[in-house]
């Protein structure tokens, strides 16, 4: 896949590193705001790219990503289309974790949904028809995650917008997925982030067919044609052969469990 140039794009400002360890900073490209996220001795980037094209082919927003290089870094690069896209749009900044514990997986797990989904409804000026929207978006993204095997799905890389000017909220697309496909030569059974706690991929999903499945309905159907031609879509990245069959094979895996969970569930 072609790469763009960023030094041949209007530099704008640099952005804090804050957690992440890559240089970040801002271009306009044709008018439209890009975030530069530089990969060193990292392939986050085509994992961002890779991330964006699955997501959009099973019906979950993510956001816009190009593979780029930078040249006065010397390495390569990914350029995120700025998901605020209205001048009243305000990124709404999450409120404290409260830590769950408890001796059961399955209530923890509810627990922090739960926190979640509070933390929806105690937004200020929110309609209960918002609230909805907000759980099934949430559900969704999170669900994505879940597909993508994207372990960093903490709160902060979810996102909240606050719109001044229609009073309303809103989630981003699903954006920072760096981290996706993270267990490429671990061993063990992947986890994805619910608030600020980890669990088992296979426990999130279990939920959520459990108690949303109406949620990812139109989702669900779209993992076998994903599954048809990821071929396809692997081709056009230069992934090193064993993370491609990994990522096959992942998908692969996620969406028989998904299938037979689901029979289960319907019996």
């Amino acid at each position: 896949m072609e790469r763009v140039d960023v030094s041949k794009l209007e530099f704008l400002r640099i952005e804090p590193r804050g957690k992440a360890v890559n240089e970040k900073f801002w271009v306009a490209d044709d008018n439209v705001k890009k975030l530069v996220k530089v990969s060193k001795n990292t392939d986050q980037d085509v994992m961002e790219c890779l991330t964006s094209i699955i997501l959009g082919q099973i019906n979950i927003p993510c956001v816009d990503v190009q593979l780029g290089y930078d040249l006065y870094a010397r390495h390569n690069c990914c350029l995120v289309t700025n998901f605020l896209t209205d001048e009243a749009d305000v990124l709404y900044e999450w409120l404290d974790w409260i830590p769950v514990r408890t001796s059961l997986r399955e209530e923890e797990l509810r627990l922090c949904f739960e926190q979640i989904f509070n933390k929806f409804v105690n937004l200020g000026m929110i309609s209960k028809e918002n609230q909805n929207e907000l759980k099934k978006e949430y559900i969704r993204i999170l669900f994505g995650k879940c597909i993508t095997e994207n372990i960093d799905a903490k709160m902060e890389n979810i996102g909240l917008i606050f719109n001044e000017k229609t009073k309303q909220y809103r989630l981003p697309p699903s954006f920072d997925n760096g981290f996706s496909f993270n267990s490429y030569k671990s061993v063990g059974i992947p986890y994805c982030c619910v608030g600020y706690q980890y669990f088992e991929i296979p426990e999130i999903i279990d939920y959520i067919i459990d108690n949303h499945y109406d949620f990812i309905s139109d989702i669900v159907p779209k993992l076998d044609e994903l599954v048809a031609s990821l071929d396809e879509i692997l081709e056009k990245f230069e992934i090193k052969k064993d993370k491609k069959d990994y990522i096959k094979e992942y998908i692969e895996q996620i969406n028989t469990y998904i299938k037979n969970r689901r029979i289960e569930k319907c019996k």
